[in-house]
């Protein structure tokens, strides 16, 4: 919010107006409408400081109404503009929704014309219909083609199967989160994806020195064990390698060493 080059909404860096307001300047994004101060982080709503950031999904129609996830981001919401969706994110220990606009972004004027969520694609268009042939005439009578003898049909070799390829870190991830029952612990899936990278193929789980690297980066953070919120994120970091386990996009049990130190 505070200085940045860029919109923290769409991303924009060359579409930006900025105009004196209070002693500060007030930037708006031309591209999507958002506002913030240059000077300090202040809500575009109430004009107050007391801002915090969650994660939100960042979603897409990949095919027809289907909707993936396809990666995440940090949004700022104000305590007091937002209260309702930033009070159940923290609460529940879940992103905000996709589809949920920033009053601490946009205050209560103009809306982005395009939400974070894009609209599925619009249905291709049907081609024209060839047209018909003329009737023949009466005193006319239709001639029928020579018969041709029908070739044998060689016979065509079934392709085998591919292999599913193993998928990136950040697809992993929205599959585990899209399929998993119970309670997840959403925050610490996105740290995990920051740490091995998005868009890191899940292979890197399996090198020769990963479980150790697993367990010395959940250890620095999460060093206390006996904690609720340390078991809840290591236990939701533990069913997301056996769910990828059980898909066969590992090889190995990169939470070995994980799984002793707990036990």
């Amino acid at each position: 919010m505070a200085g940045v080059a860029e919109c923290p909404s769409c991303g924009e860096d060359e579409e930006l107006r900025g105009e004196p307001c209070a002693g500060d300047i007030r930037v708006t994004c031309l591209s999507c409408g958002a506002q913030w101060m240059r000077g300090a982080p202040r809500c575009a709503g109430c004009g107050g400081q007391d801002i915090v950031q969650r994660p939100q999904s960042m979603t897409r129609h990949s095919r027809g109404t289907q909707l993936s996830i396809i990666g995440w981001r940090e949004v700022p919401l104000c305590r007091t503009c937002d209260t309702e969706v930033l009070e159940t994110s923290i609460a529940q220990n879940t992103p905000v929704p996709g589809d949920y606009v920033s009053n601490c972004l946009y205050g209560s004027g103009e809306r982005p014309a395009v939400l974070p969520q894009s609209a599925p694609p619009p249905a291709p268009a049907r081609p024209p219909s060839p047209p018909s042939a003329p009737a023949p005439s009466p005193r006319e009578s239709p001639r029928q083609p020579a018969a041709v003898p029908a070739r044998p049909r060689a016979e065509r070799s079934r392709p085998r199967p591919v292999p599913s390829a193993v998928p990136t870190v950040r697809q992993a991830i929205a599959a585990f989160l899209a399929e998993a029952s119970g309670e997840v612990d959403h925050t610490a899936m996105l740290l995990l994806g920051t740490h091995l990278g998005s868009y890191e193929r899940l292979g890197v789980l399996d090198e020769p020195a990963a479980a150790d690297a697993l367990a010395t980066w959940c250890e620095g953070h999460w060093g206390d064990r006996n904690g609720a919120g340390a078991q809840r994120a290591l236990g939701t970091i533990l069913r997301a390698v056996d769910f990828w386990g059980a898909r066969g996009w590992l090889a190995s049990d990169p939470a070995a060493k994980l799984r002793r130190a707990g036990g």
